[in-house]
């Protein structure tokens, strides 16, 4: 029977500092994530981006944590940065920081088109798929019934504490995105994502995290 190796997802950093700011930090680690919201599926319409945004929030904060760092706050100028990004990742289906959007073409114009001043700013975005496949190896079924070889069960879609995990996970795992995470300058965080339904394997989700201190 044959089989396809899932592509592992693509991350990309990007750093960019106006000026040094200083976070004094103790943090105190939450309580594990609670919520049946949670476990929806990623991928019906429309989209919770305040709801994925809390997971991110969570999951990076746990490793802020970990590290004795102030963890984030959550404001709407991050968040509506993140959220720009994503969509118009989606949208253009280009994966990228720099993108061929007027006004929101580089994460400087992204912050800028927010109400709230900053002095130091990053992003970390990601693409991944619709289901959770995770670079595991697959047996394509129709309508999108994958199944894993190892075990021959179901494919998942992801949901959005699934997402949020493998997602921050990755970015953990990468130096340059773990530097963002970790970054004493940023004291807030905001994260969202964007469907493009249209895309390989059912489905591919442009996501960004954008930082701000």
């Amino acid at each position: 029977m044959p089989y396809f190796i899932s592509r592992n997802p693509f991350f990309f950093p990007i750093i960019f500092l106006l000026a040094l700011a200083s976070t004094t930090a103790q943090a105190a680690c939450s309580p594990a994530l609670q919520g049946s919201a949670y476990d929806r599926a990623i991928n019906t319409t429309p989209v919770d981006q305040a709801l994925f945004n809390r997971a991110v929030l969570y999951y990076t904060n746990e490793i802020r944590c970990k590290r004795g760092l102030a963890v984030f706050q959550s404001t709407r100028d991050v968040l509506g940065a993140a959220t720009t990004q994503a969509s118009n990742m989606a949208r253009t289906r280009i994966y990228d920081h720099n993108l061929p959007v007027r006004g929101a073409r580089n994460l400087r114009e992204r912050m800028r088109a927010q109400s709230r001043s900053f002095r130091a700013a990053g992003e970390n975005i990601a693409k991944n798929f619709v289901y959770v496949l995770n670079g595991r190896p697959y047996i394509p079924g129709d309508n999108c019934a994958f199944r894993y070889l190892e075990n021959k069960q179901p494919v998942p879609i992801h949901t959005y504490r699934s997402l949020a995990q493998e997602l921050v996970s990755s970015w953990e795992s990468s130096p340059a995105h773990l530097a963002n995470i970790v970054n004493r300058r940023y004291s807030r965080m905001g994260a969202a994502f964007g469907l493009d339904l249209r895309g390989q394997l059912c489905g591919e989700i442009y996501a960004s995290q954008v930082f701000a201190g």
